[in-house]
């Protein structure tokens, strides 16, 4: 049963980010690329999957890159339940700058400087639109799974996006680690967040964090 407090029952979201992946230890943008998860990043899949399985949950939603549904089926097996994927929780596009490092764009692209990279020939989505696309795919499944405790898997760039719509004074240049654990409570038609960013299920050594890319 979901939980309830008081006698107002609330909707609970955990976002999960990603393990980490080839590209985000060389810090090269990932956008819609599908690159797969290092060693580390499926270690971090299992440490995050062992901690929610120790919960009830609904639902797992998942972005459709391989990097995002990796990591969900591994949560989803741990917890004793399907997930469904959605495009709408893909990270960002980052056109024709996929697969490049900060450097790298700086040097073929110099004219890029000071725009947040959008501009006519990069072909960057703008952060806005996806800003839209994360809510309303919030919106959707929260409309489906009312009281409910849902788990969502998707990317950095996404899930603060979605932070800094609902928390207008949310920093986006705050750190959403791989595989971290944010959780948003929705009680009647007010957001509220409960954890940001939590990697304590991160205990071992070895089982480090990329850089948000």
């Amino acid at each position: 049963m979901p939980e309830t407090e008081g006698p107002v029952a609330f909707t609970q979201i955990c976002l999960v980010r990603h393990g980490e992946t080839t590209w985000n230890r060389e810090q090269r943008l990932q956008g819609h690329r599908d690159v797969p998860l290092t060693d580390v990043g499926r270690r971090q899949a299992e440490a995050v999957a062992r901690r929610l399985a120790e919960g009830h949950w609904d639902a797992v939603y998942s972005s459709d890159l391989m990097r995002a549904r990796y990591t969900a089926e591994v949560i989803a097996k741990a917890c004793g339940i399907h997930f469904v994927t959605d495009p709408r929780l893909r990270e960002r596009s980052y056109g024709q700058l996929e697969g490049l490092t900060r450097t790298e764009i700086a040097q073929r692209y110099p004219h890029l400087a000071g725009h947040s990279w959008e501009h006519e020939d990069s072909g960057v989505e703008p952060w806005e639109r996806m800003a839209d696309r994360a809510q309303a795919a919030l919106a959707d499944m929260t409309a489906r799974h009312k009281g409910s405790r849902l788990i969502v898997v998707s990317h950095g760039g996404w899930i603060r996006a979605l932070l800094g719509r609902l928390f207008p004074n949310w920093d986006l240049k705050s750190p959403i680690d791989n595989t971290s654990i944010t959780v948003l409570r929705q009680e009647r038609d007010t957001w509220r967040l409960v954890v940001a960013n939590d990697t304590s299920h991160l205990v071992e050594p070895r089982i480090s964090q990329g850089d948000v890319v």
